[in-house]
């Protein structure tokens, strides 16, 4: 009777401690979304104000909905390029089909170049996969502060230059963090699938592209979608290796440093933001549910 008792009660206490432990990480959950929420809603109320409204009223309502920022920053934000036939002017169309170009191209390859090669060294077990392991691990650790202008003027010297093939060079390396996330990927995948795949006679490309592959689609989705994010937003490497090419980002970029009177305004500028972040946002709307996945490995019967 007394061990029965002891038994319910500590079931109640263990049940009271996930209980108490969910609704602390509920409220933990809330907060952040709530912090990450708000300076999205406040930046969009923000892209509606006037200058004088923004000035007056900070943090409330806009006074009066003002949807022509949005034309305005069409027209305004621009970004001129000089070349020896004379200045370019490139508008946010334009930069957005850069930008597109730019991001699309970029993420494939620093997404595809690492699983492949991870898929390599994880499968296949010689003393050279252990060495571009190696490799990575090592380059991971060496710092790369002021490697810019070395990188500058070897991209000179290959004629690589200001030139959409060139950074797309630069991008397909296998270093860096996502060969390791492959890697391990492909770790937890037993070789039994390539083994039944050989037996109905694939042949190892076909084993990787039709097998291995497949199964970490989810871990593909999500690199390829969060490079896809990183290589959209940035503006520094267009900025200084492509400068004929500029991009969206590099156009906010510049917009948002602008000192002229109708650009210095902080409602245009915030508009500017929103519109570079909106496509991010559809794109992780709608391919949200592709990042979640898992693999079931384990032997295969019969």
């Amino acid at each position: 009777m007394l061990r029965a008792l002891n038994v319910k009660r500590t079931r109640k206490k263990s049940v009271l401690s996930k209980s108490i432990f969910m609704i602390i990480g509920f409220v933990l959950l809330m907060i952040q979304a709530v912090s990450f929420l708000t300076p999205l809603f406040w930046s969009i109320l923000t892209s509606l104000k006037s200058n004088v409204d923004f000035a007056t009223n900070l943090f409330g309502l806009p006074k009066r909905w003002i949807l022509a920022n949005y034309k305005n920053v069409f027209e305004i934000l621009t970004v001129s390029v000089h070349t020896p036939q004379g200045s370019i002017k490139y508008f946010l169309t334009a930069l957005f089909l850069n930008s597109l170009v730019y991001s699309a191209g970029c993420a494939i390859l620093h997404t595809m170049v690492p699983c492949i090669c991870a898929y390599v060294v994880a499968k296949y077990k010689y003393k050279f996969s252990k060495f571009v392991y190696g490799i990575v691990i090592v380059t991971m650790l060496l710092p790369t502060v002021g490697n810019l202008p070395s990188q500058i003027t070897v991209v000179k010297m290959l004629g690589l230059f200001d030139n959409l093939v060139g950074i797309f060079i630069m991008r397909a390396s296998f270093l860096g963090i996502n060969f390791l996330i492959f890697y391990g990927a492909f770790n937890s995948i037993s070789w039994e699938y390539a083994e039944a795949g050989f037996i109905d006679g694939a042949s190892h490309f076909s084993i990787m592209l039709k097998v291995m592959l497949p199964l970490v689609r989810p871990t593909i989705n999500a690199i390829l979608l969060l490079s896809f994010i990183q290589y959209w937003n940035e503006y520094y490497v267009p900025m200084i290796f492509l400068p004929s090419m500029p991009t969206v980002a590099l156009g906010v970029y510049k917009f948002a440093h602008s000192t002229e009177n109708l650009a210095s305004s902080i409602p245009l500028k915030m508009t500017g933001c929103i519109l570079v972040a909106l496509p991010i946002l559809v794109l992780f709307v709608i391919f949200r549910n592709k990042l979640v996945g898992n693999v079931a490995v384990g032997g295969i019967k019969g």
